[in-house]
């Protein structure tokens, strides 16, 4: 160790310490190995080590579940390649509420985006966005205050009776709401001789789009690839077989990473350029073919091109620009021509400050 920080890891070492008579300390196990991989998760005790710099708290999930009628699979999915057939019914207030079973559901124009998934054929999760680095408090009740507002916002009572009655008697009904940070923490490189920090250890984004695990288990098979071809044991080749892999992962890490964050400030739309980036956002994806096609690859990292991430970006940029200068955007309408102009550019710069600050931060070493 040198100041009080890793210099080299050559094992890991498991069970309470203990202070002998000697001063020297014991424990229960003790691995000695050439190579540590680090993958202990969101909440890593040893990222510290790799990564010094401050984490960015972007907003807070808060999880309730949701009760409901058996949704059998067989119901909603028939024929041999699977094809959905989706009877839902949000404005029942007695059986399923779900606004498409067995699908993932984002609800938006609550406080911040909030998400449906099941869980089984009775349980649906929800988990609600709150976005800000400050979580209300819930022993003075501020917390079930502002997720009641997003729940209804997010399910109107006269849109979806049902789904509406469903929330609200799960979140009065839930004793403790748990809640989890949503942290953006870049990757670093590794000059830690015998360790490797992979997946969430090194590198978190926003969980809204679910990227963790496609870039941890792509940080796996990269590197179990390179090491293939090289001696673990052998400290310098594991050091160029670490700065191969930082090379190699950075692309997928980025444009998933980016769309994480991107994607969370266009759907919680704190303000009104952000909310017309959201509607341009919808309508680009309505068009189909390489417009819905492309994104869904960034989606799920088989897309991993940060030069097309960002032409696609800037595309919808200069669609929420055409949307408000010609008055045809239902978030962001009214004004003069000249202030409609005005404002369509100051949204083109409202969304190079959404990206390219997250892309800088992906890009340092």
């Amino acid at each position: 160790m040198d100041n009080n920080r890793f210099t080299a890891v050559r094992g890991v070492r498991v069970g309470p310490q203990r202070i002998q008579a000697d001063g020297s300390d014991e424990c229960i196990d003790v691995w000695s190995r050439k190579l540590t991989f680090v993958c202990d998760g969101i909440t890593s005790q040893f990222r510290k080590q790799l990564n010094e710099r401050p984490v960015e708290l972007i907003s807070h999930f808060c999880g309730l579940v949701l009760e409901h009628e058996p949704v059998s699979s067989d119901t909603y999915f028939d024929g041999p390649t699977g094809t959905t057939s989706h009877v839902s019914r949000p404005t029942d207030t007695a059986g399923n509420p779900l606004p498409m079973p067995h699908n993932g559901n984002v609800m938006l124009d609550g406080v911040g985006p909030v998400l449906l998934y099941q869980m089984s054929e009775r349980e649906t999760r929800v988990l609600a966005d709150i976005p800000g680095p400050f979580l209300p408090s819930e022993s003075n009740g501020q917390l079930r205050e502002t997720l009641r507002t997003s729940l209804s916002r997010a399910a109107p009572k006269h849109l979806y009776p049902g789904l509406h009655a469903a929330l609200m008697r799960a979140l009065d009904d839930s004793r403790r709401i748990r809640c989890i940070g949503s942290k953006f923490i870049p990757a670093t490189a590794n000059n830690i001789d015998g360790a490797v920090w992979i997946g969430d250890a090194l590198n978190v984004r926003h969980p809204l789009t679910g990227g963790g695990m496609t870039v941890g288990l792509w940080d796996v098979v990269i590197l179990t690839d390179l090491l293939r071809t090289h001696d673990a044991a052998n400290s310098q080749q594991v050091q160029r077989v670490k700065a191969q892999w930082q090379w190699r992962r950075r692309p997928r890490a980025l444009v998933v990473n980016v769309l994480s964050v991107a994607l969370h400030a266009l759907f919680a739309a704190e303000t009104k350029e952000l909310g017309l980036l959201r509607e341009a956002c919808f309508e680009y994806l309505a068009k189909g073919s390489h417009y819905t096609m492309q994104p869904s690859g960034f989606l799920s990292g088989l897309l991993p091109s940060p030069m097309l991430l960002i032409f696609h970006f800037f595309s919808v940029a200069f669609l929420a620009v055409y949307l408000r200068v010609s008055d045809e955007s239902v978030a962001y309408s009214g004004g003069s021509l000249l202030y409609r102009v005005y404002s369509a550019f100051y949204t083109l710069y409202i969304a190079a400050t959404v990206i390219l600050p997250v892309i800088w931060r992906e890009l340092q070493p």
